[in-house]
């Protein structure tokens, strides 16, 4: 759900500049103070055992921004993918298309109600995903992956247990592309109205805003290769990551 309200948000932020010069940042801090903490993996797993059936319709206006992170791991016929947080596989289609037939897609997710609509759609779209039911920090994979993707999975991106133990099933040169929403520059015009916005759509999905200014900055803390491409009036981000190679 990270990335799918952006578009709505970005265009609630453009036009609300005036409403925006009276909001300080000071006020809108103090709003989101509440939700700064680490991620707690038992909060999400309720938050999405419970939003599970709903889930595909409530995020249909994120499939530009995930299919632009997928396309940032520059995938080839053939190679292997981890889908990291993988939810109902609304990735799936995209990854498979990118990897061809004879290429892996592992999806990792954590919610054993959002994996089961995952194996639907990855039987009735003949996506043949390989799925394993684990939080991303205690995964483990048969293989070592070309790549691997975290597409609005801000809890994830935020624990550094998992993102080492995601890094530690791709091998070495692969490459990583973490995707979702963040905070926007708060002196642009409309942005502080665009992160109030950001953050009451985001609230239900993620259990902590701790570095929502910077999601990538435990990657690049791991990784020394990592380019930042921000979207959505900067109230987005993709990330991509290449692992060094032995």
């Amino acid at each position: 759900m990270v990335l799918d309200a952006l578009r709505s948000g970005a265009a609630l932020g453009r036009g609300a500049a005036g409403r925006a010069a009276g909001l300080s940042r000071a006020t809108a801090a103090a709003a989101l103070r509440p939700v700064a903490g680490a991620p707690d993996r038992a909060l999400a797993l309720a938050r999405y055992r419970d939003v599970a059936g709903r889930y595909d319709a409530l995020t249909a206006t994120g499939d530009p921004y995930r299919r632009r992170a997928v396309a940032a791991l520059e995938l080839r016929p053939g190679e292997t993918v981890l889908d990291v947080g993988c939810g109902t596989g609304l990735n799936f289609g995209a990854l498979r298309a990118a990897v061809g037939p004879r290429g892996g897609l592992i999806g990792i997710e954590q919610c054993p109600e959002m994996l089961a609509r995952a194996e639907e759609r990855s039987r009735a779209a003949g996506s043949c995903a390989t799925l394993v039911e684990a939080a991303a920090e205690d995964a483990r994979v048969a293989v070592r992956a070309d790549a691997a993707l975290l597409c609005g999975t801000h809890d994830i991106v935020r624990s550094e247990g998992a993102l080492r133990n995601v890094l530690r099933q791709v091998r070495p040169g692969g490459r990583v592309v973490a995707g979702g929403a963040k905070w926007a520059p708060w002196w642009q015009p409309g942005g502080a109205a665009l992160n109030l916005w950001t953050w009451q759509v985001n609230r239900p999905y993620v259990t902590t805003f701790e570095g929502f200014d910077r999601p990538w900055s435990l990657l690049e803390d791991i990784v020394d290769d990592v380019e930042v491409d921000e979207v959505l009036a900067g109230g987005g981000y993709i990330a991509t990551a290449r692992l060094p190679a032995e």
